[in-house]
């Protein structure tokens, strides 16, 4: 079982979708492709690894109560090959947003189930995450917090 994990964010760093992805393929079992795609230009290396796929999940941030352009323009992209190639995948959304209700990525869900019903592909369903921003900083600042740690254990050794 191959599982194809997408990263949507445009953000090149400190991506909470990107965080998202990487948290969730360590629950997969299988096979696990990451991909990023944060333009237009990145579909061609993502379809090629969705032809022998079983599954792929689509981690996106909420921008404007919606899926962001690029991902919708991919969308339009992939239900045509999707068609093309007689695919049959599984598809998860995690949406992730800086509201502090996680019920805003239900328009997301809708969306993608909406796609998945004209694709012909089978929607396994989403998690909406809120406070995907602050859960990103936490992660930052969880890592600030072991270096200074590991620094002052280090200072404590050397000097007495």
């Amino acid at each position: 079982m191959k599982t194809v994990v997408i990263t949507c964010s445009p953000k090149k760093k400190f991506a909470a979708s990107a965080y998202f992805a990487q948290l969730s393929c360590t629950f997969l079992r299988g096979q696990k492709v990451r991909k990023t795609l944060r333009t237009k230009g990145n579909s061609a290396g993502i379809f090629s690894e969705l032809a022998d796929a079983s599954a792929v999940v689509f981690c996106m941030p909420l921008y404007v109560d919606g899926i962001p352009s690029h991902v919708l323009s991919f969308l339009k992209e992939m239900e045509a090959f999707c068609r093309d190639q007689s695919l049959q995948l599984q598809v998860y959304v995690i949406a992730n947003n800086g509201f502090i209700e996680g019920n805003q990525n239900r328009v997301v869900m809708e969306i993608m189930e909406n796609f998945c019903a004209r694709s012909g592909l089978t929607f396994g369903g989403g998690l909406g995450i809120d406070g995907g921003v602050m859960l990103n900083v936490m992660r930052i600042v969880l890592l600030v917090q072991l270096g200074a740690f590991f620094y002052n254990v280090a200072v404590r050794h050397f000097i007495g």
